[in-house]
C-alpha cells in the first residue's frame, strides 16, 4: 500500500498541468519529491544571523566542538511559525505552519570536558497536496479530486561530546540516531455523487544513524575557525515492520570563520557541502553559503543573507534558496535566562515552481 502511496505523492508532485492544487501544505513543496525538507541544526540566536554563527554556537547542534564554550549548565528550545506563499502554473496558496524545531541541554563535566544532546528537525515530510483531474469510467468522463497527505518528521537524536585541548583548540564528536513517522493518506473524491469516494491510508516509520567530528581553532584572540564533517548512513522507511525503501543519506562538510574586529561587533562566515546527490531519484548534492554579523550588547542587532540549493524538486536541477534574517535578544534574571527573537525571509525557485516564506522564531534558553 505505502509503495503505491508514494508513487501517487510522487505523480501529483510531478504533474503540474493536471490542476495540482496545494491545500494546507505544511511544509515547502519542493520536499514533496524526495525525503522531505531538510531541517536546520541552528539555535535561533544563529538563524537571526541566516546560519552564520551556527558553527561558533553551543546552542546550535551544527558543530559538536562549540560545545566546549558551554561552562554551565544550558537549557535551550525554539519555537518557528512559518507563513508560505506557494506558486505554480496558474495557482498560488498561503500555509501556516508551527514548529518546535530544536531543544538542547549541554554541562561541564569537568577537566575542559562539555556534553550535551537534545534533537532537531532532520526531514520534515509534512504536506497536504490535491490534483483535479477527469477520469474515464465506462466510457464517461468523471471529475476527480485527488488528494495526497503525510503528517510526520524525521528527527535528530544527538549525544556528543567536547574537549578543550588548549586555549587556541576545540574538538567534538557526536553520535545521532534518526527516527521519527509519517501518517500518509491517498483518496479520490468523485464529483459525481452516484460514486463512492475511496481512501488508502498507512503509517511508515523511519531509522538512520550518524556521526559527526569538528574543531575550533582560535590562532588570534579575534579570529576563530571552524571545520566539521558529518557522515549519515542511509535511511530505511517501514511499514508494520516490513522494509519498504533504503535511501543513502549525505556526508556533510563544512568550514567557517568568526571574526571580532571590536568588543561590540561580530562578522561570520560558513559555507556546507552534502552529497544528497546519492539519496535517489529527483536528488541533488547541494554547496550552501552564509554571511551574518552581530553588533552591539544587551540588545545586539543580528542580521545575516544566505544562499544555495536545496537537495529535492521535481527535476530539471536542484531548486535554489535565498534567504535574509534579522534579529535580537536579551538577558534577564542575571543572565540565568535568555530570549531570542528572530525573522527569516526565504525565496525558493524550481522548475514551475516559486515559494516565498516569512519565518518567526522565538528562542528561550536557561542556565540554572
Amino acid at each position: 500500500m505505502s509503495r503505491v502511496l508514494r508513487y501517487l505523492i510522487l505523480a501529483a508532485a510531478l504533474l503540474p498541468g493536471v490542476g495540482v492544487r496545494a491545500l494546507a501544505a505544511q511544509d515547502s513543496q519542493f520536499g514533496v519529491s524526495g525525503l522531505g525538507t531538510p531541517g536546520r541544526f541552528e539555535s535561533v540566536r544563529s538563524r537571526a544571523t541566516a546560519g552564520a554563527f551556527a558553527a561558533f554556537d553551543p546552542l546550535s547542534s551544527l558543530v559538536d566542538a562549540a560545545l566546549g564554550w558551554a561552562d554551565h549548565l544550558t537549557i535551550s528550545t525554539g519555537s518557528a511559525t512559518s507563513y508560505r506563499a506557494i506558486e505554480f502554473p496558474g495557482s498560488r496558496t498561503w500555509t501556516r505552519a508551527t514548529r518546535f524545531p530544536v531543544l538542547g541541554l549541554s554541562g561541564s563535566i569537568g577537566h575542559g570536558i562539555t556534553i550535551g544532546g537534545g534533537f532537531a528537525t532532520y526531514l520534515d515530510k509534512s504536506y497536504d497536496i490535491s490534483t483535479r483531474d477527469t477520469v474515464d469510467i465506462r466510457g464517461v468522463p468523471v471529475p476527480v479530486i485527488d488528494r495526497y497527505t503525510s503528517d510526520g518528521a524525521v528527527s535528530d537524536l544527538r549525544v556528543a561530546a567536547a574537549v578543550r585541548i588548549s586555549p587556541k583548540l576545540l574538538a567534538g564528536a557526536g553520535a545521532h540516531l534518526l527516527t521519527g513517522s509519517a501518517r500518509v493518506r491517498a483518496g479520490r473524491d468523485f464529483q459525481d455523487s452516484s460514486y463512492i469516494d475511496t481512501f488508502e491510508a498507512s503509517e511508515l516509520t523511519y531509522d538512520g544513524f550518524g556521526a559527526s567530528a569538528s574543531v575550533i581553532a582560535v590562532p588570534l584572540p579575534s579570529l576563530s575557525v571552524s571545520a566539521f564533517v558529518r557522515s549519515d548512513t542511509r535511511l530505511r522507511a517501514r511499514e508494520n515492520g516490513t522494509l519498504l525503501s533504503r535511501n543513502d543519506l549525505p556526508t556533510t562538510v563544512g568550514a567557517a570563520l568568526r571574526w571580532q574586529p571590536g568588543a561590540a561587533a561580530t562578522l561570520a562566515a560558513s559555507v556546507v557541502s552534502q552529497s544528497w546527490g546519492s539519496a535517489g531519484a529527483n536528488a541533488y548534492s547541494t554547496v550552501n553559503w552564509s554571511v551574518g554579523t552581530e553588533v552591539g550588547r544587551g540588545m545586539p542587532l543580528r542580521l545575516g543573507v544566505r544562499g544555495g540549493h536545496l537537495p529535492f524538486g521535481p527535476g530539471g536541477g536542484a531548486p535554489s534558496e535565498f534567504g535574509i534574517a534579522g534579529g535580537t535578544g536579551f538577558r534577564f534574571s542575571e543572565g540565568r535566562g535568555l530570549i531570542d527573537l528572530s525573522l527569516e525571509h526565504l525565496s525558493r525557485n524550481g522548475v514551475g515552481l516559486r515559494e516565498k516564506v516569512w519565518t518567526f522564531l522565538v528562542g528561550f534558553t536557561v542556565r540554572p
